[in-house]
């Protein structure tokens, strides 16, 4: 019922590095399995950017301690320097869960937006993330979630969203998420929740229980269980920079899930964020999708990307460029076969 559809083709240069030596250069072009949507896996691409990924570390310190000076996370500023709810949502002016703390976004990105300080610490290495840091800003969203539920519950599309140093796009070093929600799904929710929704139709199963079962069968790019979420490498990456993917088997919101559903999200991020450090990165995106809050959908699952992004250098980069800013499509930098390889490797001898 899943097919993975690829084409490949090839173009030939005469190459400089080899002496214009007559050279080829594969192109696959993967069709995602669910949508539909192209993502380009160009062969040799990490090679050529690698140079890219990894940080200035003299530059990222003096970066850490120049902005650590009046930040508004830190632990001696979070009272005095962030927003706070209304009394009428909140009594209290913020949610506090373990060592995270949730507070409104001064700025935000959708009708509710709110953010999850996760650390004390104003800076981490991606191998210093814990699980329990993950969790504890999991479960205080849930609690924003909850409040929201209960005032306005129109308001029933929620995404949390990590980004993590300005490579990823985001303005505060001190490690937080953002929880967003509106009363109309983000697009990628929406094309996620369609498309799941036509697959039932056509097949009289569940699409996300469907691919879960053939990647555990098929192996080339299953990775791990981790309690009830199963990790993967998606055959056609939205993006493509060490993406991975999880799936939270029989939840279709955020607000179904159990505490073990958030420490199997948490802990299997923890893996992800060692293997992503043990490869010389230092930023990521994440994202958590979810259906809407007020009814369980038959066909959908909660699921998750996250990806690594360039580091920090005096010569800026980016890897967000015109092809899939403009024209959608994804590009990977290399075969998700060879990604999910290395991170059972690394998570084997780890």
């Amino acid at each position: 019922m899943i097919k993975f559809e690829k084409r490949v083709k090839h173009a030939k240069i005469l190459n400089p590095l080899k002496g214009f030596k007559e050279d080829t250069i594969t192109f696959e072009y993967r069709k995602d399995p669910l949508t539909g949507r192209n993502t380009t896996v160009i062969k040799g691409m990490l090679n050529y950017v690698s140079k890219f990924l990894i940080s200035d570390e003299e530059l990222l310190d003096s970066l850490v301690k120049r902005t650590r000076e009046n930040c508004p996370f830190c632990p001696e500023s979070v009272r005095e320097k962030t927003p706070m709810f209304t009394r009428d949502f909140i009594k209290e002016g913020r949610i506090f869960f373990g060592d995270a703390v949730v507070v409104p976004n001064l700025l935000g990105h959708a009708e509710r937006s709110v953010l999850a300080v996760l650390s004390k610490e104003h800076h981490l290495k991606l191998k210093d993330f814990t699980a329990k840091m993950i969790f504890d800003g999991f479960k205080g969203g849930t609690a924003y979630l909850k409040r929201l539920e209960t005032l306005e519950p129109s308001i029933r599309f929620p995404v949390f969203i990590f980004n993590y140093l300005p490579p990823a796009g985001s303005s505060i070093f001190h490690p937080h998420m953002q929880i967003l929600v509106r009363d109309q799904p983000f697009y990628l929710t929406n094309l996620l929740l369609e498309k799941s929704r036509a697959y039932y139709e056509s097949n009289e199963s569940n699409y996300w229980t469907d691919l879960i079962a053939m990647e555990k069968e098929n192996h080339e790019r299953y990775l791990f269980s981790e309690r009830d979420v199963e990790w993967l490498v998606p055959f056609a990456p939205l993006r493509g920079l060490n993406e991975v993917q999880a799936i939270v088997k029989g939840k279709s919101h955020l607000l179904e899930l159990t505490d073990e559903d958030w420490l199997g999200i948490a802990e299997g991020m923890t893996k992800i964020l060692q293997f992503y450090h043990e490869q010389g990165y230092i930023s990521f995106n994440m994202i958590l999708l979810s259906g809407p809050l007020d009814r369980h959908l038959e066909y959908f699952n909660v699921n998750l990307r996250i990806m690594s992004r360039p580091g920090i250098q005096g010569l800026g980069f980016t890897d967000a460029w015109a092809l899939p800013y403009f024209l959608w499509d994804g590009e990977a930098v290399e075969e998700p076969e060879s990604l999910a390889e290395k991170i059972r490797t690394t998570l084997i001898k780890g």
